[in-house]
């Protein structure tokens, strides 16, 4: 596969999640209890595009999220991305993108940012997400799509 290590970094710097347990954020009348506590693990399936060739990938998600500082939630990818959210209703989304940050694979470094990402529960069980921005490595730019699920 020919950009297999743009979906092999993608799912590195976001798929596999961890948690940043500062405090603050959140308050008033939303339900962070929804998102927060037990890790969230599911699946990943990605649509990567470079240069009008599309790839897609699929691989495992998992994230814990916990009270934001200046949002209301966050995580910190084990690549070292950290993504915050501001919640509305059932709806997570991003607050501090673009989010970049880079892995280092056996074809080279590959950066990825996110602009995109929302994640939504309604019943602190179920959740599911999207997000989308580019990856590169050298002179290769690639835009990317992903969606998934995740229960705990």
């Amino acid at each position: 596969m020919k950009r297999a290590w743009v979906v092999l970094a993608l799912g590195l710097a976001l798929g596999c999640g961890g948690s940043n347990n500062s405090s603050g954020g959140g308050g008033g009348n939303k339900n962070l209890a929804n998102f927060q506590g037990a890790t969230w693990s599911g699946t990943i399936n990605t649509s990567v595009n470079c240069s009008g060739t599309t790839t897609p990938g699929s691989g495992s998600f998992s994230v814990a999220f916990s009270a934001g500082s200046g949002a209301d939630l966050q995580y910190q990818s084990t690549a070292g991305c950290l993504f915050k959210f501001n919640v509305s209703g059932n709806t997570a989304s991003l607050s501090n993108g673009p989010v970049s940050c880079s892995v280092t694979t056996a074809n080279g470094t590959v950066t990825t940012t996110v602009t995109s990402y929302t994640v939504t529960t309604s019943d602190g069980r179920n959740l599911s997400f999207t997000f989308s921005g580019t990856a590169s490595s050298g002179t290769t730019m690639c835009s990317v799509t992903a969606s998934g699920t995740a229960t705990r």
